[in-house]
């Protein structure tokens, strides 16, 4: 009788065990998805609009809580705050160069980011959204 209440002993340690993991293993997912995550992509959508071919481009430097790339002519960063999936973005810091072939596109990509409160991001792909719930930037990893 004494082996056998060792051997349930052990197996019920063991289950526990194994629960506990995979409960935690669950949670570090989510985190994960509720993250901004370090990665470079490129600007595919501005709402409706494929921009794909426009070279602009997006870095999320969660270190430091910025947002970069090039919009189409120049440089910007913001400098987000995260609380939970509400993103603020903040005011955009650019360099001030006139690309006339580009400033209409650069216009749209700020106003657009102006909308942006919420993020879904994956490992190849992060969308911003709009407190509708709506895509606003759609980018994809860079390859």
């Amino acid at each position: 009788m004494k082996i056998n209440s060792k051997l349930y002993l052990s197996l019920t340690v063991l289950s526990l065990v194994l629960l506990l993991g995979s409960c935690k293993a669950q949670k570090q997912g989510k985190m994960i998805s509720d993250q901004l995550m370090s990665q470079d992509y490129i600007v595919t959508h501005l709402g409706d609009q494929d921009v794909s071919e426009s070279g602009l481009t997006l870095k999320v430097n969660p270190d430091n809580s910025t947002i970069s790339g090039n919009s189409g002519c120049n440089n910007y960063n913001f400098s987000y705050k995260l609380d939970g999936k509400t993103l603020d973005l903040g005011f955009a810091s650019a360099t001030k160069m006139y690309c006339e072939e580009t400033m209409k596109l650069e216009n749209l990509f700020f106003q657009k980011a102006a909308s942006v409160t919420q993020f879904e991001n994956s490992k190849q792909a992060i969308n911003f959204l709009n407190k509708e719930g709506e895509i606003v930037i759609k980018a994809k990893k860079q390859e």
